[in-house]
């Protein structure tokens, strides 16, 4: 018996400063404080001042490219808000788009920007057509489809004719131009201006 002793002190021992080991470090971990998950607030943490974002096509050519004087970057959301934006499109065997506004929107992983405040989007003109402008307070714009549109009221300026309305579609691959309700349209050589109806052409 005696010779166990030693043995069975060693081991209550052992027990013991396992047990009180445990309830150390349950102990602390209730005690001390654990820092709740960060909130996603629309706060910006990054930002960029003369930027210039470029998308090109797998054969490396430019296809579209992104200006501004200032983006930011919101995490919940992952959208980036641009001050004087400048989105050019240059597809292909499509005309080169232009569209600018006071600020801008980039969202949808880079697939939307919606341009905000005296939007413009312009269409220089080429051998065949005049130069084609779209004027209203937000013109949204898919650099991918190469398409651009609006639900609020617009003008579109085509050489020198003139349509006003609410709603518009414009296509740069196929140059179809759509107007869910014109209101005014002057054709170049008419003296005065025509109530038309909702309208889709190639202009």
């Amino acid at each position: 018996m005696r010779d166990r002793m030693p043995s069975l002190t060693a081991l209550i021992l052992l027990l013991a400063l396992v047990a009180g080991t445990w309830w150390a470090a349950d102990y602390a971990q209730r005690s001390i404080p654990i820092d709740p998950p960060p909130r996603m607030t629309h706060e910006p943490d990054a930002w960029a001042e003369e930027f210039a974002l470029m998308q090109t096509s797998p054969d490396g050519r430019p296809t579209s490219r992104l200006e501004g004087r200032r983006m930011e970057h919101f995490p919940d959301d992952d959208s980036y808000a641009v001050d004087a934006p400048r989105a050019i499109s240059q597809q292909a065997a499509n005309p080169v788009t232009i569209g600018t506004a006071n600020t801008g929107i980039l969202d949808q992983d880079g697939k939307r920007i919606t341009l905000q405040g005296q939007a413009r989007l312009l269409r220089k003109a080429d051998a065949d057509r005049p130069e084609l402008e779209v004027r209203s307070e937000e013109i949204i714009i898919l650099p991918d489809d190469d398409l651009a549109y609006t639900d609020q009221p617009a003008t579109v300026t085509h050489g020198k004719s003139r349509m006003q309305g609410t709603g518009m579609r414009y296509d740069n691959s196929t140059r179809q131009l759509k107007v869910q309700s014109s209101t005014q349209v002057h054709i170049d050589g008419e003296s005065q201006p025509a109530l038309r109806s909702p309208s889709s052409r190639q202009p």
